[in-house]
């Protein structure tokens, strides 16, 4: 995994085909700016053992997409059903490298692995995991009191990828 890490960011999973003319119905953490509106590479890797991806990855070129209610897309040298079944399950990856990214933003992949700390510097964990509840992101804390933190100012103060922390205010419970 610490390859596709590096190098490679999660952009959603595909569970089920769309039609019988060989399109996937793709689940992306972020359906509305979706970088596979300019990306056309993609890298998938299979979810468990009954997709017929190797377990290294395979590369893939979106032919076509479509974004609404669902994202249909279409792969490049698939061509029936009987193809996208035998894929499916399998993890949508993209490279870092071909996106757009400003200065000072960050993937919340390049989070998980990290130190968590209070404000005063004490470690309090480690980035677990990350999802989306339907309205913000929210980070999955391992360590001595488990918690999940939201991905907004009011808690993340610091993000710090080169030194491997982020500083965070925890959630006070009333």
């Amino acid at each position: 995994m610490s390859k596709k890490k590096d190098t490679l960011l999660k952009l959603g999973e595909c569970h089920k085909p769309h039609g019988i003319r060989g399109e996937f119905s793709f689940h992306l953490y972020n359906n509305e700016d979706s970088s596979l509106e300019y990306i056309k590479d993609i890298v998938l890797f299979p979810k468990n053992d009954h997709s017929s991806i190797n377990e290294t990855g395979e590369n893939y070129k979106i032919k076509k997409i479509n974004f609404g209610n669902k994202i249909i897309a279409r792969l490049e040298h698939v061509d029936s059903r009987n193809k996208v079944e035998e894929m499916i399950p399998f993890e949508i990856y993209i490279a870092k490298k071909d996106l757009k990214k400003e200065e000072g933003e960050y993937f919340l992949n390049d989070l998980i692995g990290l130190k968590v700390l209070d404000m005063d510097g004490n470690e309090i964990g480690i980035v677990d995991n990350f999802y989306d509840n339907g309205v913000q992101e929210i980070l999955v804390i391992t360590g001595k009191t488990p918690m999940e933190i939201p991905v907004v100012d009011q808690f993340i103060k610091e993000v710090n990828t080169e030194e491997g922390f982020i500083k965070i205010k925890p959630v006070e419970f009333i």
